[in-house]
């Protein structure tokens, strides 16, 4: 009882302001993630109006991605040095701009310039928010934010298609689509002055020296990986310069680790220090993020494509179908944030258990059920297993950062949000590659759907892997013999 005491009273407390200002970061994060899953809704409807291809759309989704993942890491670097709210600031401003191009682009190029921009703004900022959450709430106060958090995000993403489909029903003509873009424009003129008026990060350690080497490694390593993935489709099949491309990317990735490993050994502070990976269930962490969003971005689009593509559904009833499930993840993420322990991955078991399930039922449904049909089946299933899903953010993101020192919080955060955009990115593109070429062939039981099916049966492998992960990063009771019984 005294032990407890002391560790109560020794307890860093709760920022006093923490809770406005984590309403900021919640706010602009589900800003930057509503941009993602919002366009996938009005993909035929760009198409349309601006006449690009498919690897141009395929661009617009995935550059957005690939250029937020690539400045993940340096930007949660700079975190660690300069003050967090500052480059916050700069990161909100770039993706605010950006946006204003996008609604404005006069063709297909100019907007995946602005997508690629607004990637940027939202790599920038979005490690800042997981630091300045590691700075506000003491480790003991942190699954309740980092659940709101993670359901933000998952709610977000689901009801971003809700969004898009009743602009689209609304808003007359073919250019309904920029809508969405000042809707971000809208939003972020409310939220940079709040932010500057209110966001203070409390005093901490710094550590100093940017590893600008380190930086030129990663960027090649993650774009010539990732691209070639992301152009392949039905008209643009694989060439010998997309597999050249992903070997100098391989290439590349193994420079950077082999250099940030001769920075530690040498004192000096790296891009991404290796000793993070010490830290427990850091490693699986970011492999089951990676895993979670690959399936969640890619499940979400290609449903939504299916159901506008062949079983003909609107924009907006597109979006209704998909409601159930985002209400589904509100439930979900709050009872994540009622019972879920800081270093329990019970929730993170359970959850991606129900995904696999889900989607694999989803993916059967779409090669089998009638289109007429299918997207009732395809509701109710997405009702539980997103409240299933919803558990694995939360529990996840707490059991990773939960022995992380506040010096390393940036970057630790943003290892997770990198491999969440890394995963998203090629999660998309690989499902894409299956969608597009097999687009209208037929399945197993006569369904012109075998590319949705397919595609969507992929999601559910990605899940699968996170559960894998999950399994081996259990935790295993030591065991103890006292009086003849395990302890």
């Amino acid at each position: 009882m005294v032990s407890q005491l002391v560790t109560e009273r020794s307890a860093p407390p709760i920022h006093p302001r923490a809770w406005p200002i984590f309403a900021l970061l919640v706010a602009t994060a589900a800003l930057t993630i509503l941009d993602v899953s919002k366009v996938g809704v009005v993909l035929p409807a760009i198409q349309e109006s601006t006449g690009g291809s498919e690897t141009t759309i395929q661009l617009m989704l995935v550059g957005y991605t690939i250029a937020y993942a690539v400045l993940l890491l340096p930007a949660g670097r700079l975190g660690d040095i300069l003050p967090r709210s500052t480059v916050f600031l700069v990161g909100a401003s770039v993706f605010v701009l950006a946006s204003a191009l996008c609604a404005l682009a006069p063709d297909a190029g100019w907007l995946v310039g602005g997508r690629i921009v607004q990637g940027a703004g939202a790599g920038i900022l979005m490690p800042q928010v997981l630091g300045l959450i590691q700075r506000l709430f003491p480790p003991q106060a942190r699954t309740k934010p980092l659940a709101i958090l993670a359901g933000t995000t998952a709610v977000t993403s689901t009801f971003g298609p809700l969004l898009a489909g009743f602009v689209m029903e609304w808003v007359p003509g073919d250019d309904a689509w920029r809508v969405l873009f000042w809707i971000n424009v809208a939003l972020g003129a409310v939220i940079l002055p709040f932010a500057i008026g209110i966001l203070r990060e409390p005093p901490s350690d710094r550590t100093r020296g940017f590893d600008l080497v380190g930086a030129l490694l990663l960027v090649p390593a993650v774009i010539l990986t990732i691209a070639p993935v992301s152009v392949i489709s039905s008209t643009t099949p694989p060439h010998v310069w997309m597999l050249a491309s992903v070997a100098l990317g391989f290439a590349s990735a193994g420079a950077f680790v082999s250099y940030e490993r001769r920075l530690t050994g040498r004192g000096v502070q790296p891009l991404v220090d290796p000793a993070l990976f010490r830290f427990r269930h850091l490693p699986a962490g970011v492999l089951i993020s990676g895993f979670m969003h690959a399936a969640g971005t890619a499940s979400t689009l290609m449903i939504t494509l299916y159901l506008q593509q062949r079983a003909g559904q609107t924009p907006l009833e597109t979006s209704l179908w998909m409601l159930p499930a985002a209400l589904s993840m509100i439930v979900g993420s709050w009872v994540a944030g009622r019972f879920t322990a800081a270093t329990s991955n019970r929730p993170v078991l359970i959850g991606t258990a129900v995904g696999v399930v889900g989607l694999t039922a989803i993916s059967v449904t779409i090669g089998t059920v009638p289109v007429t049909v299918a997207p009732v089946v395809i509701a109710a299933v997405l009702l539980v297993s997103s409240f299933g899903t919803a558990l694995v953010g939360p529990a996840n993101q707490g059991r990773s950062l939960t022995a992380i020192p506040d010096y390393r919080s940036s970057v630790a955060g943003s290892l997770l949000q990198f491999s969440q955009r890394v995963g998203s990115a090629i999660g998309m593109g690989l499902a894409l590659i299956v969608f597009y070429p097999l687009l209208t062939a037929t399945t197993f039981a006569g369904r012109p759907t075998l590319g949705s099916m397919l595609a969507v049966g992929l999601t559910a492998l990605f899940t699968l892997g996170a559960l894998l992960t999950a399994v081996v990063d259990r935790e295993r009771p030591q065991n103890r013999r006292r009086g003849g019984q395990r302890a």
